[in-house]
C-alpha cells in the first residue's frame, strides 16, 4: 500500500490553485492538485509541506486536515494499491515556482477551480469536493 496526501491549495485570497501535469513526468495531462507519497519516517503534516514546497515553491499559512481518505488502485488492473488523504493547504498567493511534475497553473475562484479540476469520478465524486470546500 502506498501512502499519499493531496493538498488542496488556496490563498489569503480565497482563490484556489490547479496545476496540469506534465504527461512525460505524470503520465496523463490533467488540471489538478498537489499529491505525493509520504516517505518512511515522515508524518504526514511533513509530507505536505515538503511536497507544497517542492511543486509550488510557495510559503505556506497553515494546514488543515479535511477528513477524507481517498482508496484507489493505480495504474487501473495493477494491483497497486493507494491511499490518499485530503489537507487544505493555506498560502501567501504568489506565482508559484512550478517543478517538472508541472507545465502550468492557475489561481481560480471556487466555483471555477470545482468546475475545472480534473476529479476522477471512478474514485470519488466533484460532491466529495465541493463538502471537503464547504
Amino acid at each position: 500500500m502506498n501512502h499519499k496526501i493531496m493538498a488542496i491549495i488556496y490563498s489569503e485570497k480565497g482563490n484556489f490553485l490547479l496545476l496540469r501535469t506534465n504527461p512525460k513526468w505524470m503520465k496523463c495531462d490533467i488540471w489538478f492538485v498537489v499529491t505525493g507519497s509520504i516517505k518512511k519516517r515522515e508524518s504526514e503534516r511533513e509530507a505536505v509541506i515538503r511536497e507544497v514546497k517542492e511543486e509550488t515553491g510557495l510559503e505556506i499559512l497553515d494546514i488543515k486536515e479535511t477528513g477524507h481518505i481517498e482508496e484507489y488502485e493505480w495504474p487501473k488492473n495493477s494491483g497497486r494499491m493507494h491511499t490518499e488523504k485530503a489537507f487544505l493547504v493555506k498560502v501567501k498567493e504568489a506565482i508559484p515556482r512550478l517543478s517538472g511534475e508541472h507545465l502550468e497553473f492557475k489561481w481560480l475562484n471556487k466555483n471555477d477551480f470545482l468546475d475545472k479540476i480534473d476529479w476522477n469520478e471512478e474514485y470519488s465524486s466533484k460532491q466529495k469536493l465541493k463538502e471537503i470546500l464547504g
